[in-house]
């Protein structure tokens, strides 16, 4: 009596475990994608594909932007503007303007 193919598939399995070449597949045979990586949102925590640049900053949106602005929300994947370049040096105070009499 010929093997079946479910114990066809299940003993090509074993022999794929045991030579450590086994992808993981799905119930009906086509491979298992690896997980995109994520960000989580400080502010609410959801959580959201980092490399989707476009989506993060729609998200970053919806808060109020004076208190959790882009990179408040996503530290890691848009770091602070002020934090790459040195601060600059403070101005010199303008001299005060003489008052004009009348």
């Amino acid at each position: 009596m010929p093997i079946s193919k479910k114990a066809r598939i299940q003993r090509e399995h074993k022999k794929a475990e045991a030579a450590g070449t086994r992808a993981p597949v799905k119930p009906n045979g086509l491979p298992v994608k690896a997980p995109k990586p994520t960000s989580i949102c400080a502010n609410c925590r959801k959580e959201l594909v980092s490399s989707y640049v476009q989506q993060l900053e729609i998200h970053a949106l919806t808060h109020d932007q004076k208190l959790w602005p882009k990179e408040k929300c996503w530290p890691n994947d848009f770091p602070a503007a002020g934090a790459a370049t040195p601060a600059a040096p403070p101005k010199a105070a303008a001299p005060p303007k003489a008052a004009a009499s009348k």
